[in-house]
């Protein structure tokens, strides 16, 4: 039996994060920018299909004004954290 299954989420947090680092004028490097999306994503709820119409039916909600207010803030809050301490600037 094969399981499939995937959050959508991390769909809409990378439609949105790239306009958002650069309007922000931060780091938009591959580092910074997986650094963003994982942050994001910690601090949004998960929404996880597993057949077609379930993903419909998220992509559609992800498009109601205070699902996508929610998105942009979690990401815009993400950028910030992200700029003030980027992971590629400190000594590992």
């Amino acid at each position: 039996m094969s399981l499939e299954y995937h959050n959508l989420m991390e769909d809409i947090v990378l439609q949105e994060v790239d306009a958002i680092m650069r309007s922000g004028g931060g780091c938009c490097c591959d580092i910074c920018k997986t650094d963003v999306v994982a942050y994001a994503l910690n601090h949004l709820p998960p929404h996880y299909v597993s057949t077609h119409k379930g993903r419909m039916m998220v992509k559609l909600q992800s498009y109601e004004m205070q699902s996508h207010a929610d998105v942009v803030a979690a990401v815009s809050e993400a950028a910030k954290v992200v700029a003030r301490s980027p992971r590629h600037d400190r000594e590992e």
